[in-house]
């Protein structure tokens, strides 16, 4: 994701589903990291995945893009964050950490991306109740980081894995070659328009 494309999401100046903002905080305290694992674990069981943007703070229904100073920004780090996140996802999620600069503020954003195969279940127990075994999602109801609330939720969760699940087997079978992939009807149509004058 491009630069600009990131700098969207620090100006939203709205949480939505695939959206959450975090205030100015070191990644060091053990409360921002529970919240973020919770909000992370979540946003890779929803379609395309998500962002969560630190250094920005929310006042009543308003978001100000405030920016992390030098010190704060020093403990974001991909390496130390993909890999504390991963003690908690069963299968692994993939997240991209990079920084995005606004007028001479830097941000965090941290991309999340949607379920390769598998939905991600939480593997143990923390703070911020993250609960072996559960199953997080962003509801359609409210924007938080929850359990799976209801059949909606835990549906899209299952179609999509189901669609990921068809693919695979598909590209096993022409791989195999049991079925021979269907020419696209706008290229059959080019390749007999060629044909047509010999």
């Amino acid at each position: 994701m491009e630069n600009e494309e990131l700098l969207q999401y620090v100006l939203h100046g709205r949480e939505e589903r695939n959206i959450e903002y975090k205030c100015p905080i070191s990644w060091q305290d053990i409360e921002v990291k529970s919240k973020i694992v919770k909000t992370v674990l979540a946003m890779s069981n929803i379609r395309d995945g998500g962002v969560t943007v630190i250094g920005v703070e929310q006042d009543g229904e308003k978001f100000n893009a405030v920016g992390l100073d030098s010190q704060l920004l020093s403990t974001y780090k991909q390496d130390e964050i993909s890999a504390y996140i991963n003690e908690f996802a069963d299968p692994f999620v993939e997240l991209k950490v990079s920084q995005v600069t606004y007028d001479d503020k830097i941000f965090v954003v941290i991309q999340i991306m949607e379920f390769a195969e598998l939905p991600i279940i939480c593997k143990k127990d923390g703070k911020n109740n993250l609960r072996r075994g559960a199953i997080y999602t962003r509801p359609r109801r409210k924007i938080e980081s929850a359990e799976v609330p209801s059949q909606v939720e835990m549906r899209e969760i299952l179609d999509i894995a189901s669609e990921k699940a068809i693919r695979a087997f598909k590209r096993k079978l022409l791989m195999s070659g049991v079925i021979v992939e269907e020419p696209e009807v706008e290229s059959k149509q080019k390749f007999e328009d060629q044909l047509e004058g010999l």
